[in-house]
Order: structure tokens, then sequence, then C-alpha cells
């Protein structure tokens, strides 16, 4: 809108001015002059936006020429021509594109020449308006270079933000997946081990062996399940939560009972992931630290929410010494909290109750 109330005022002045533009005398070198500097505007405008830094250098010295020029015309005919125009037009484009310390320079050293040129110090009036537009024009190029940087560095810290929350689901699920495979492969390949160094029961060893070689499928699958999660393709909770009891069933011998109330309906992905991996981090959780015990899953739809309650009866074996980080309860804790969820636990009796709620 500037820029055309600008162009508005310059073909005005050129018109109604002293000399008008014409095809003889001072109308014609007024001409002339004209076109030279909206050559030397377009042409450093446009070679400004180039990639190669020789290119850009060369836009700004065009730019540069195009502010000498306009106010070359300015001095000889300060009433008409529209060198003031031109002035204009080529230090907005050097203040957006010169370092800004160089770029006050230069707006200073224009306001500068246009008082001498104008003769600011005898009529005052109308040089010392145009002396305050130059110095507005300078000031909203200031503004425009801030905000345009301020809104940069909100895209950056926005770009940052997203890569961090990227890295941290993936770390999250990388450790969901192997926490609850490889953490029940460990159970079994310990317990064979101690069959056969106690006993020699070969039978029940090959049976944990080949319990440990189907979870290890099984892991392989979750980790397929984990992909296209991440492609935000989330497989029912009711049917995910059947397989998790399964697969401790499988792994432990102990059952796992599940139980859904309410009326089912379609989860958010973010909603369905967090069950999930709540459910089977708890279900990891049990195996890991509470050996022999039973677990207990609960599903709840509630109208404005959705509850997961697992819980187990208390180990009744000795626990296998796994080693790990404890991630499991912090992961749970943050994946429910993205999502405006709550993660509460703690003992319940003998054994152990993890609790989630998330909005759905």
């Amino acid at each position: 809108m500037l820029a055309t109330w600008g162009l508005i005022a310059y073909i005005r002045g050129l018109l109604h001015g002293d000399p008008a533009p014409a095809l003889h005398g001072e109308g014609l070198a007024l001409v002339v002059l004209n076109a030279v500097m909206f050559a030397l505007l377009g042409a450093g405008l446009v070679l400004d936006r180039r990639d190669r830094a020789r290119r850009r250098r060369t836009g700004i010295v065009l730019l540069l020429l195009s502010v000498v020029a306009g106010m070359a015309l300015y001095a000889i005919a300060p009433h008409a021509g529209g060198g003031f125009f031109f002035c204009m037009a080529g230090l907005w484009g050097l203040l957006l594109r010169l370092p800004l310390p160089w770029g006050i320079t230069v707006s200073g050293l224009t306001i500068a020449a246009i008082a001498a040129l104008g003769e600011a110090f005898r009529s005052g009036g109308a040089d010392l308006g145009l002396m305050s537009a130059f110095a507005g024009l300078t000031l909203g190029a200031v503004a425009s270079r801030q905000g345009a940087a301020a809104q940069e560095a909100g895209r950056r810290a926005e770009a940052a933000n997203a890569v961090l929350a990227e890295r941290s689901h993936i770390a999250r699920e990388i450790h969901d997946i192997l926490a609850h495979s490889l953490s029940a492969q460990i159970v079994h390949l310990e317990g064979a081990r101690l069959l056969l160094s106690r006993d020699g029961d070969r039978v029940q060893a090959l049976d944990r062996v080949e319990r440990a070689r189907n979870l290890a499928r099984s892991g392989l699958e979750e980790t397929r399940r984990a992909l296209a999660a991440l492609r935000g393709e989330i497989p029912e909770p009711k049917e995910v939560l059947a397989e998790l009891a399964e697969e401790f069933y499988a792994s432990t011998g102990r059952p796992c009972d599940v139980q859904v109330t309410g009326v089912p309906r379609e989860l958010s992905p973010q909603a369905g992931l967090a069950v999930v991996r709540t459910a089977q981090e708890a279900l990891t959780n049990v195996r890991k630290h509470a050996p022999g015990a039973h677990a207990k899953v609960t599903l709840r739809y509630l109208p404005d929410k959705v509850e997961l309650e697992v819980t187990d009866s208390g180990g009744t074996e000795s626990v296998i010494e796994l080693g790990g980080g404890g991630y499991g309860l912090v992961g749970m804790r943050e994946r429910a909290e993205l999502i405006d969820g709550t993660l509460d636990t703690g003992p319940d009796g003998k054994g152990f109750r993890v609790a989630l709620q998330v909005p759905a």
C-alpha cells in the first residue's frame, strides 16, 4: 500500500512539475534521467535477490547509484522529476539488505545531502518535511528488519522444539519396544541358564528358549507396529491389550485379565498410543519387578476421558536383575502430560498400581 501511494505521488509530481516531461529540451532530459534511474533501481532489486554473492553485491551497488542519481535529480529540479522517490525506494532497499550499521550510515548521509541540496537552511518548510519522511523511512525499515528477524527466530525455535519433541517421542517408542521385548527374553534365558546349571532339565530349558524366541518375533512385530504408529496408524487399544495379555501369559505362565467397560469409541492417535504404551510398560515392569504375579488390565471409556488401570498381585519369585536406567515411569508420565493427561503410580496392597487418565 505504501509503495502504491508513493508511485502515485511520483507520477503526479512528474506530470505537474516544472519542467514537465517532453520530447525536447529539459523535459526530454527529465524523461531520460527517470528512465535511467528506473533501470538502476529495478536492476538493483532484481539482482539482489539472486543467490550468488557477486550478483548481490552488484545489486547493492546499483541501489546505491539509484540513491545518488535521485539526489542529483532532486538538486537539479527539486520541484519536479521525482528525485526523492528514487532516493526513498533505493534507500529502503539498502536498509533491508545492508548490515544495519551500514544501512543507518547511508540513511544519515542521504538525509544530510538532502538538507544541503534542498536549501533546508534557507526555506526550511518543504525540505524539513522531506527530511522527516526519510527519517521515518529509516525507522520503518529498521522495524521491518527487527520484525522479520523476530519471525525467523520464532520459526527456528518452533523447528527446534519440533525436532526435540520428535526425538523424545522416538526415544519413548524405542524404550517401550525394547524394554517390553528384551526384558522378557532375558527372564526366559536366565531361567534356562539356571535350569541347565542346576539339574540339567533340558525340556524346561528348551521351553524357556522357545518362549524367548517367540518374544523376539513379537518384538519385531511390535517394532513394525511402532513404525506404523509413527505414521499415524494406531490400532484399537482393546485389540492391542488382548495381545499384550497373551504375550504376558506366554512369557510368565501367569494370567493377565483384560476388562473393558463403557462404550468403546475411536480415540485420537495420541490418546490411543498413550494407552497402549502405558499398558505395555506397566506389564513389562510386572515381569521385571514382580515375577510370579498375576496382572489385571482395566480400560474404562468415560464420557470425556479414558482411564487405564494396570495392577498386579505382587511377586512370588525372586527378582532377576535386568539393569536399565529407570526411564519407564518417566516416559509414561511424559507421554501422559503431552496430551494433558495424568499418571498415578504406587503400591496397591501386595502389588503395584499404574493408573492413566487421558482426555478423549
